[in-house]
């Protein structure tokens, strides 16, 4: 378990309720049917949040609702996602 620890950072305890965060980006898949927002938030925990799109400008959140992390920083979980299978499309 120190490895996921090492490349994802710390698992914390504290939760998100009532907490701020600023979205650091969006980033879309190259065919835009999924999208990832990196969420930075105010006690320095950042989480994405999956989307896939449905219709017309209509995306729904995967996970029902629930983000995907923690993560290090905004560039860690750019990496991460970029580097799945969902996000490319296979």
């Amino acid at each position: 378990m120190g490895w996921w620890k090492k490349l994802f950072g710390r698992t914390s305890d504290k939760s998100l309720d009532g907490a701020t965060y600023q979205v650091a980006t969006t980033l879309y898949s190259w065919d835009g049917k999924r999208s990832a927002e990196i969420r930075k938030f105010d006690n320095g925990q950042t989480y994405l949040l999956e989307s896939e799109w449905v219709d017309g400008t209509e995306f729904r959140e995967r996970h029902e609702g629930r983000m995907v992390g923690p993560f290090r920083s905004p560039k860690h979980a750019e990496q991460f996602i970029v580097s799945t299978a969902w996000f490319s499309g296979d």
